[in-house]
């Protein structure tokens, strides 16, 4: 006979109740214990990045010289909400991409930093890829090449561009986080450009056969299906070497917008000349920079830059000046973005395809979805990086000097004159002149532009705000003018 059948119903009812509850805590108890090394904002020792080991060496890198601001960028979330697709299909509609290999730069300062969403987004579905970085390391399974160790060491001895190649070494042995030698003195920089010969001639012999070798950064995004479109006009057994000019003693491709080259260039390069690397590396201190000497190795066997801008560009969509040359032509790469804006394109790419548009992304997508939702007539401490014409006070040391447009003081009107003095001022200067489509004031300056950018946040400096604003009817009237491109604008 069971027990509770010889108690009272009342005491019956009070051990039921008491057992339920037993029951329940013991499941609580249980499921806390199995979930509890997966509590939110735990650390897991084993998610800690190592750098002793002979594989776990980090990466550093710093941006190529163009004109910077001290603007915050961001891309606005609140306003333009970023698509967030499953890794379900994802790879399905991937273009085929096996014969393009992607050779991507980065440094052991910033490499956990800029790595990781490249993982997840451009390298994703890559079928061909390798990553360099001034320091040999593992992570996530995704292997690293010191693309400096066969610098010669009489180039390396007493050579002070390579300080922070030596202590990465050192930080690597010692297994510290090499992070904080990030910027250090702009060490970086003058590290930074040994790599480029070097990964140009170990791409080519890690893939000597690739029809097409596509050189990006960090801090670049890639937009595969126009670059699949673009390469599929052209022939890689012709010497292609394309990307977005820039100019010193010679013409040649930027580093961090991305540059192409064919597999016949490549093979003229370096294939032809394997010990390229090592002839020029005694010449590489006296320049400013590594995508400059990859120039002058191609020119040297009569190669020239084919220019692909603004599809391969340097600039980023918070960044980019929208008109009629940012407007209609495909977007192949873009520069300078954050983990966040690398993550935040690959989503808008996803989220097309997932609509069903197989068209080129366009200049004009990329203003649509991140650009024009955020713009507002006044927007205080923004900077939207207004700079074609600039208006500051003359000083008594030179009343009537030239202005940032090349007009005297004295030649400009009263409403420019006036543009420096406040925020409303400087709009006034910007309705006056029929080609501005926005501004900026900032102190005692006052700055107009004729393209569209939407910049980012400025913190005040000195108790200074920024403020901007845009020609809100000028800006609709230009897209009416400038239309929804029927046909791709494709550059070459």
């Amino acid at each position: 006979m069971a027990f509770t059948t010889l108690l009272p119903s009342s005491s019956r009812r009070d051990v039921i109740i008491i057992a339920t509850i037993v029951c329940l805590l013991t499941v609580i108890i249980t499921f806390r214990s199995i979930f509890a090394d997966h509590t939110p904002g735990r650390t897991h020792v084993g998610d800690l990045p190592t750098f002793g080991n002979k594989h776990d060496k980090p990466t550093s890198q710093t941006a190529q010289p163009q004109q910077q601001t001290t603007t915050t960028l961001i891309i606005p979330t609140s306003t333009v909400p970023s698509p967030k697709p499953t890794d379900h299909g994802v790879c399905d509609g991937f273009p085929e991409s096996k014969d393009i290999f992607v050779v991507m730069k980065t440094g052991a300062t910033e490499a956990y930093d800029k790595l990781p969403v490249h993982f997840l987004t451009t390298l994703k579905c890559a079928k061909s890829y390798i990553l360099f970085s001034d320091m040999e390391m593992d992570m996530a399974g995704h292997h690293l090449i010191d693309s400096l160790d066969q610098v010669a060491d009489d180039i390396k001895k007493d050579n002070k561009d390579f300080e922070l190649y030596n202590q990465l070494q050192d930080y690597q042995r010692l297994r510290e986080d090499p992070r904080p030698l990030k910027d250090n003195n702009n060490n970086g920089w003058n590290l930074d450009k040994y790599k480029f010969l070097h990964m140009l001639l170990k791409g080519y012999r890690e893939r000597p056969d690739a029809p097409w070798y596509v050189f990006i950064e960090a801090d670049t995004a890639l937009i595969w299906d126009n670059l699949r479109i673009f390469l599929d006009k052209l022939d890689p057994s012709k010497p292609y070497y394309i990307g977005s000019p820039t100019y010193l003693d010679i013409e040649f491709a930027h580093g961090g917008s991305g540059y192409i080259i064919s597999q016949a260039a490549i093979q003229a390069g370096v294939g032809d000349h394997p010990e390229i690397a090592t002839h020029y590396d005694k010449d590489v201190h006296s320049i400013c920079c590594g995508d400059a000497m990859i120039g002058r190795v191609l020119l040297d066997v009569d190669i020239k830059l084919s220019k692909a801008w603004p599809m391969i560009n340097g600039e980023k969509p918070s960044t980019l000046p929208f008109a009629t040359n940012h407007w209609c032509q495909p977007v192949l790469t873009m520069h300078h973005l954050t983990a966040q804006e690398v993550s935040q394109v690959w989503n808008f790419e996803q989220a097309r395809k997932a609509r069903g548009i197989k068209t080129p992304l366009l200049f004009i997508d990329l203003f649509r979805h991140f650009v024009k939702p955020a713009l507002l007539p006044t927007r205080e401490d923004w900077s939207n990086l207004s700079d074609d014409i600039k208006y500051t006070p003359p000083s008594d040391n030179d009343p009537d000097r030239l202005s940032f447009n090349g007009r005297k003081w004295s030649e400009l009107s009263e409403v420019e004159r006036n543009s420096p003095t406040s925020a409303e001022a400087c709009r006034l200067a910007c309705d006056a002149d029929n080609e501005c489509m926005q501004w900026m004031h900032k102190d005692n300056l006052c700055a107009t532009s004729r393209s569209i950018k939407l910049g980012g946040s400025k913190r005040p400096e000195n108790g200074k705000r920024s403020v901007s604003g845009w020609h809100m009817e000028r800006i609709e009237a230009f897209q009416a003018k400038a239309g929804n491109c029927p046909k791709p604008d494709w550059i070459m």
